[in-house]
């Protein structure tokens, strides 16, 4: 008889005791306090053992994944967040550290909908569900030279919301996108966020906001937001 295969995933259910902290009841409270558009998601949880790190030394924490068509029909579940195992019971990993982790993969779960943006619902009248991406993805590296830039990310984002092309990128607009792109603090923001691309730090980065298209901005553009807030920053 051969060696035994690992069995590497188990479902966690939601009667099981643990030191580290109850899964379920976590995920109850964060989905109560930031993510009641899943209330009707049925989420499910389950371990990852033995996790070991990619290619590029990350190990994974957890991970939000989306039940098939034909899953659907054998488990009770529309999502089911993988969690690593061994860093839940880490004494380290403590319970604001467990509800950011949650968070973050509940925040991957969104209705879908259809061309006319309404949400779907199944032939058995059942939501459908998506899996949604990252606003603002970042490598550690930079982030680490940098820093998060939150507040830059988050001016930039609302203003691009308002507009579908910004003159940022386009020269043109109308008058009120004018007078944004014209803004001295604003372009400052938008010049700090978008260095990392000048300097070739970065290739580009892509932003997106919701009823909007997304926006990638690469080094030519970093460089001709560049010159706007220089020439806005020193007039003469």
């Amino acid at each position: 008889m051969g060696k035994p295969k690992k069995v590497l995933f188990e479902l966690i259910k939601s009667e099981d005791v643990f030191l580290s902290g109850q899964p379920y009841d976590l995920l109850a409270e964060i989905r109560a306090e930031n993510h009641f558009d899943t209330a009707e998601a049925k989420v499910g949880l389950a371990w990852r053992k033995g996790t070991k790190p990619n290619a590029d030394g990350k190990l994974v924490l957890g991970r939000c994944v989306l039940i098939s068509g034909l899953q659907r029909e054998l488990i009770d579940y529309d999502y089911v967040i993988v969690l690593n195992k061994e860093f839940w019971e880490d004494p380290e990993f403590d319970r604001e550290k467990k509800l950011a982790l949650l968070d973050h993969e509940l925040c991957h779960a969104a209705r879908a909908v259809d061309a006319d943006g309404e949400k779907m619902r199944d032939t058995k009248e059942r939501p459908v569900w998506r899996t949604r991406g990252h606003d603002v993805e970042e490598f550690e590296e930079i982030v680490t030279r940098h820093g998060v830039w939150k507040r830059d990310l988050e001016r930039f984002a609302e203003a691009i919301a308002k507009r579908k092309k910004s003159p940022l990128f386009s020269g043109g607009g109308e008058d009120s996108q004018a007078k944004l792109a014209d803004d001295p603090a604003f372009l400052a923001a938008v010049d700090r966020l978008t260095e990392p691309m000048r300097t070739g730090s970065m290739t580009s980065v892509s932003i997106t906001a919701e009823g909007m298209e997304q926006v990638v901005i690469d080094k030519a553009a970093a460089e001709n937001i560049h010159r706007r807030a220089t020439k806005r920053k020193d007039p003469g």
